[in-house]
């Protein structure tokens, strides 16, 4: 029961710092004014609801990592503020720059930049304030890890797992997404829907350079969960549903927002659409990746 409880006040307080940190990254590089004037009132949730929810996601994925972690200190620090940092800002924000003509409000400015930097700061506070939380600063032993990462082996699973996140991408935007009539005209997309194939090749006429970005945005996911799967503690099976839910729902979470930059509709098929084929993604490269340590 102590266990349990500890647990619980562990993830209550991540969730909180969560919140915290957010505050403190938009009062530093608060949105200018002609953003926060198109704010909806609500989007997928109200703000008070969707503050909690992404509050809870963050602190059960973080919070899992650290205590499942045989770093400690500022290595436990750099290992949780690259996975928070990487897959929840820096490979969403990359996105949007890719298709910032959908963005009418960020064009002609640095915001996308200020986006990043307000990511870059939450994910340095929470990272920092998980660490204190699970004990990571203190003087405890922590557990040894379970698996390691080879490099030569690393290389050759990603080229080929980068292939399978190109795929996954262009089946779940098609057949998630991509149904939206909403998100098609968001896009600039056809009102009627074009068959797979057809669509795809009017993308990617459009933009021939799609493959070779989605690949390597495939293998910068892989970059993400390096130091994750390096420190785990814990069993395989255990690693392949964190990073799961790691790839899956933290770049997904601030979907729940209300979103000046996307209506709500549009962020709904976004959410089943990124959620399900990166926490796919994210559960193969845990079971393909890392090496099992001899016991």
């Amino acid at each position: 029961m102590k266990k349990y409880l500890t647990v619980f006040l562990q993830g209550f307080g991540a969730a909180i710092g969560f919140i915290v940190s957010l505050m403190i990254a938009n009062a530093v590089s608060p949105l200018p004014q002609f953003i926060t004037e198109k704010t909806p009132a609500t989007g997928l949730f109200s703000l008070p609801v969707a503050m909690l929810f992404s509050g809870i996601v963050n602190a059960v994925i973080l919070v899992w990592a650290a205590r499942r972690s045989s770093f400690k200190g500022f290595a436990m620090t750099g290992q949780l503020f690259v996975l928070s940092f990487g897959v929840q800002t820096f490979q969403t924000q990359i996105e949007t720059g890719y298709f910032l003509s959908a963005f009418p409000l960020l064009h002609g400015n640095f915001e996308v930049y200020r986006l990043i930097l307000r990511g870059f700061i939450t994910s340095a506070i929470f990272a920092a304030l998980v660490t204190l939380i699970v004990g990571g600063f203190g003087k405890a032993i922590r557990p040894a890890a379970s698996f390691t990462v080879n490099a030569d082996r690393a290389v050759k699973q990603s080229s080929w797992l980068a292939v399978i996140y190109f795929v996954l991408y262009m089946l779940f935007g098609y057949y998630v997404a991509w149904q939206s009539q909403e998100l098609r005209l968001f896009y600039g997309g056809p009102a009627q829907l074009n068959s797979f194939v057809n669509q795809w090749l009017i993308t990617l006429m459009g933009k021939p350079e799609l493959p070779v970005f989605q690949y390597f945005r495939g293998v910068i996911w892989i970059l993400c969960l390096i130091p994750l799967f390096k420190g785990f503690s814990g069993k395989r099976v255990e690693l392949v549903l964190l990073s799961a839910l790691a790839l899956g729902l933290l770049p997904t979470a601030q979907l729940a927002f209300p979103n000046p930059l996307m209506p709500a509709g549009v962020s709904y098929y976004h959410f089943w659409e990124v959620s399900i084929s990166t926490g796919i993604f994210g559960a193969l490269c845990a079971w393909f990746i890392p090496i099992q340590k001899a016991e």
